[in-house]
């Protein structure tokens, strides 16, 4: 145990106190995996359903942090009702301003499937690029050799112009392709989640490149830690921990060592696990003192690790994982970026699987801007839970326009990667009327 963490239990603990570490696995708890302060008698009652004792971290700068960012209420320490949404650890900013902006076109609804199908096949390749070219960085470096990273910068410009000419197609081939190494994937599919929310947010291209470039390369100092800590990041004590923390600093080292990445994407890579309300890490930094970029980057990399977590970790619905980034606005983070996060991407993000209020089966093609909780859906399982043949495509906006609230079709909740053993590239892009499949664009 290392020298700032007293173990306590839990029946012991206080408003204010920086939990650091638990006597069970973060993965099998709802708490989040960095540590948290106790903002409530609530959240005590609650890790006393889950842990005897805990550890707390003992370090003043922390209480601190925690002091300087905390709303006053003195109902907090009182009443067990207390909720998250009433969190002293909380930070407001004012709005956003950035200095330039591009407007980027919307898809109609119309051309949205059309769009997504001649896409989809350009993104492919891209992706097979980036993936390749990350993969050979990560081996690079782990045999002490000194990476090229131009591939990586094409593979990015590539992206960037596929994201602002249809965010929907790199998304999907994210939500349908098997990892094998989950690193250097989690860096794509994350960098692909940060170019949908710049594309949102109307950054330019050069600071689209920037930041997909950042998150691409923010996971290669995990190249330099034990495997052990590696494959079980979810349950690591205290110490270990520790050890993992360390791949942001390596990721720095590295990126400095090759001499031709330039300081900005650094900086995002130095930052994007700091939090928001000061719980990160490696500096424990708060509010505008974190990159706007870095804000980005860990906020969608900790939606990555949600929706696609390590092999052994049962992954979070889609929809699950919008709630939880809710939860944590102007905590974790920014209220303004996981709002504009949520409308980029919708509750249910295209390839999310989702059941409806018929007892169908169906998979997310892309989100309805003016309504959220109706997009654009490929029925793939009947009512009894059995495969089509050929997807039925349903906009849910436009077949619910002339229905009664009693017979609109909704969707009753999003389902993990992965369930009724569905693989979303085995079925037809637009249903039953095309000849092409996703296989035929991702093969």
């Amino acid at each position: 145990m290392l020298g700032n963490q007293q173990k306590i239990p839990v029946n012991q603990l206080q408003v204010g106190m920086y939990v650091s570490n638990l006597d069970r696995p973060w993965c099998e708890t709802p708490f989040p995996i960095q540590g948290f302060y106790i903002r409530s008698v609530a959240e005590v009652e609650s890790l006393e359903t889950y842990c005897k004792h805990v550890y707390v971290d003992t370090v003043s700068a922390k209480k601190q942090a925690y002091e300087s960012h905390a709303v006053p209420d003195a109902s907090r320490r009182s009443s067990h009702k207390a909720s998250s949404s009433d969190a002293g650890n909380i930070l407001k900013l004012p709005p956003l301003k950035l200095r330039k902006t591009t407007v980027y076109p919307q898809i109609s609804s119309e051309k949205a499937v059309s769009s997504l199908k001649k896409e989809v096949s350009k993104a492919a390749k891209l992706q097979r690029n980036v993936s390749v070219a990350l993969s050979d960085i990560f081996q690079t470096i782990e045999t002490g050799a000194s990476p090229d990273y131009k591939a990586v910068n094409k593979a990015v410009d590539g992206m960037v112009e596929s994201v602002v000419r249809n965010p929907d197609a790199l998304v999907w081939l994210t939500r349908i392709n098997t990892y094998d190494q989950f690193s250097y994937q989690h860096a794509i599919s994350a960098s692909i989640w940060s170019l949908v929310l710049g594309r949102f947010l109307g950054l330019e291209k050069d600071v689209l490149k920037q930041l997909s470039t950042s998150v691409l390369l923010s996971q290669v100092g995990k190249s330099k830690l034990a495997k052990d800590i590696l494959e079980n990041q979810h349950t690591l004590n205290a110490e270990a921990f520790e050890q993992y923390k360390k791949y942001v600093d390596y990721s720095v080292e590295i990126l400095e060592s090759s001499g031709n990445i330039s300081s900005s994407i650094i900086e995002v890579v130095r930052h994007h696990r700091e939090r928001h309300n000061g719980t990160g890490f490696p500096r424990g930094i708060t509010g505008d003192r974190i990159p706007l970029l870095a804000k980005i980057a860990g906020l969608v990399s900790a939606y990555q690790e949600m929706v696609e977590p390590r092999e052994g970790v049962t992954p979070t619905p889609a929809a699950m994982a919008v709630s939880k980034l809710y939860e944590s606005r102007n905590i974790e983070f920014q209220e303004e970026l996981v709002e504009s996060f949520i409308k980029a991407i919708g509750v249910y993000p295209t390839g999310t699987l989702v059941e409806l209020n018929n007892n169908e089966v169906g998979i997310v093609l892309n989100h309805n801007p003016k309504r959220r909780l109706w997009p654009r859906v490929a029925v793939v399982l009947n009512e009894n839970k059995q495969p089509l043949k050929q997807a039925k495509v349903i906009d849910l906006l436009v077949y619910n326009e002339d229905k009664t609230k009693d017979e609109t079709l909704n969707i009753s909740g999003s389902l993990p990667a992965g369930s009724f053993d569905i693989d979303p590239s085995n079925y037809l892009i637009t249903g039953a009327t095309s000849r092409w499949s996703w296989r035929h664009f991702t093969g």
